[in-house]
């Protein structure tokens, strides 16, 4: 009888902060009918290129050609080899993502808590601290495959100490075989030392238990990420040989140096700090009390955690800097700053590794911030989507639109407030309106009206004036511009030609396009200021501008202004 009391007990904990999880999708579900997501950095180049491979596994290999003026090779494309990535072959993108979130989600907390239990945390404590780390992670988390979900299970089979059976095989083969290599590359050394520092006082370090994980998990990454080592041995140069590094000052960067390792977010010139800053709180108070426990384990993670801080500090040293930029080879190419990725997991280690201190001296500290950053953290993507919607910021002018954009990015939020006061005295008229937002699949890729645009370039390739050109490329349109982490170099010259004018205009695109550049875009960012070279653009192959403002230009011939009674789309064809 007790084991089925406590078995209950334990499925309704897991229940409990499952559901919490699930606030993510169902809170936006049910107030406005659709899922909602970032798109920086994610709808604008991870889910077009998911779509992509979705479409190539299920036999369309033409569809590569959509990219960049058919620059971009299958073999370019991270994750084209993992075996996760059926899923858009099988479902539509949209669903394909959400069931891969949800998937790599619960598979994160089940190891997490699986590892927290044998750290000999309760069960309410394993849950809770594995429900933080799954709130914790970023919108594009989920699509940088198995790596850092799966790690600690990989710290808990080494903790276990057994002999790997053929589940133990068959698990780490298909860890590796969607683990990220551009990301999670340094996911065997952190284990190592993480391993390392639990293991038993009594018991020798299982070397050959640590070589058979790390060689099955390293041989199967190889092979799911092969198309990347052959693209990099074998195609080239790159645009990413043009990367240029800046350092900053050494006082600026010994202050971030500690204002990282002591988890201080940078408040000042970052509109959107809220959205992580609990969980940055609990990370601040579980060093400090970190500090102070006498708990060797506790020293040696914090030590790892200094360590990656340092990496970074000594990565941004001026002379590291320079030998980098000049640098041609993996050095340069490589992001070693994706090391810090796995700083949650060591933060909610801590908590593990302090739990007695935790609960008898600091409970009603912790314990509220991890709350309250796993409650918030269901709400953080869809708070400023919901918020325009239920204010009717869509029903607002341009004008009135600008002026409470810039009060949030300058964090004028005293002004931002009184203005949604003084603009939103039709909110109940227009709240009762569609759901429309950047932030769904269906606002950002504008089906509709992209579909019409498809009827009328056909297969021509276009170019993108103040628009998403993954927008397009989404709705099988081709096109010339994009955004790519890795294309030629030739490529990105020849583009220039076709902004090189638009460049001359902002110091900072210009900067950006030269000395990184992975958006090849037109960089249009006031209507009365269209510099591009249509000329260019169509000699280098778009036939059709679709653009967000009217423009006049002699060589352009207006094919529809307002598309699809859309009131920001613009087509014209170029003619020479």
């Amino acid at each position: 009888m007790n084991y089925l009391t406590d078995n209950k007990k334990n499925i309704l904990i897991h229940l409990l902060f499952l559901f919490i999880l699930s606030l993510y999708y169902l809170i936006p579900y049910f107030l406005v009918g659709q899922l909602i997501v970032k798109p920086h950095d994610f709808l604008d180049i991870g889910m077009v290129e998911s779509h992509i491979i979705g479409r190539i596994l299920s036999g369309d290999f033409e569809s590569i050609n959509l990219f960049l003026n058919g620059e971009i090779k299958w073999y370019f494309l991270k994750k084209v080899l993992q075996p996760l990535m059926l899923l858009y072959a099988f479902f539509e993108t949209e669903v394909a993502y959400w069931l891969t979130d949800i998937l790599i989600k619960l598979i994160y907390y089940i190891c997490f808590f699986k590892l927290s239990r044998k750290l000999s945390c309760s069960l309410f404590n394993s849950a809770l601290i594995a429900c933080l780390i799954v709130s914790s992670v970023s919108h594009y988390f989920t699509t940088m495959g198995l790596g850092m979900a799966t790690f600690p299970y990989l710290i808990y089979l080494m903790i276990k100490n057994k002999n790997l059976n053929l589940k133990h095989y068959c698990l780490i083969t298909f860890i590796g075989l969607n683990f990220d290599l551009v990301f999670h590359m340094f996911i065997l050394p952190i284990f190592f030392l993480v391993s390392l520092i639990f293991c038993k006082k009594n018991q020798k370090y299982n070397f050959e238990l640590f070589i058979k994980i790390s060689l099955v998990l390293f041989f199967f990454a190889l092979l799911s990420n092969s198309n990347l080592i052959y693209t990099y041995l074998f195609s080239g140069p790159f645009h990413r040989t043009l990367f240029f590094y800046e350092a900053p000052d050494l006082i600026t960067n010994f202050n971030k140096l500690i204002r990282s390792f002591f988890s201080i977010p940078s408040i000042k010139g970052d509109a959107y700090f809220f959205q992580g800053l609990l969980f940055s709180l609990y990370s601040f108070f579980i060093i400090l009390i970190s500090l102070f426990s006498k708990n060797k384990k506790t020293y040696l993670l914090l030590l790892i955690i200094f360590f990656i801080h340092f990496f970074v500090f000594i990565l941004n040293l001026e002379f590291v800097n320079s030998v980098r930029n000049s640098n041609a080879g993996l050095f340069k190419l490589i992001r070693w700053e994706s090391l810090l990725i796995i700083l949650p997991i060591l933060y909610c280690l801590l908590f593990v590794t302090n739990i007695k201190f935790v609960v008898s001296r600091a409970k009603y500290l912790i314990y509220p911030l991890i709350f309250l950053s796993i409650i918030t953290s269901q709400i953080r993507t869809s708070i400023i989507p919901l918020s325009k919607h239920f204010l009717s910021f869509e029903s607002l002018s341009f004008e009135q639109k600008n002026k409470l954009r810039k009060s949030f990015h300058n964090q004028k939020y005293s002004l931002l407030i009184k203005d949604i006061i003084h603009f939103n005295e039709n909110r109940v008229k227009n709240s009762k309106q569609s759901f429309k937002s950047r932030y769904t699949f269906k606002g950002y890729y504008d089906y509709e009206n992209y579909k019409y645009i498809k009827s009328l370039v056909g297969d021509s390739r276009t170019v993108s004036i103040a628009l998403d050109p993954m927008v397009a490329v989404m709705n099988n349109i081709k096109v010339i511009d994009g955004y790519h982490v890795l294309y030629s170099l030739s490529y990105k010259l020849k583009f220039r030609k076709v902004i090189q004018e638009q460049l001359a205009d902002s110091e900072k695109i210009k900067k950006y396009y030269d000395m990184w550049g992975n958006r090849v875009y037109t960089f249009v960012q006031d209507k009365k200021s269209i510099k591009t070279n249509f000329l260019e653009a169509k000699l280098l192959g778009a036939d059709f501008v679709i653009s967000k403002y009217s423009i006049s230009n002699q060589i352009l011939l207006p094919i529809c202004e307002k598309c699809n009674n859309s009131p920001e789309l613009f087509l014209y064809k170029i003619v020479i």
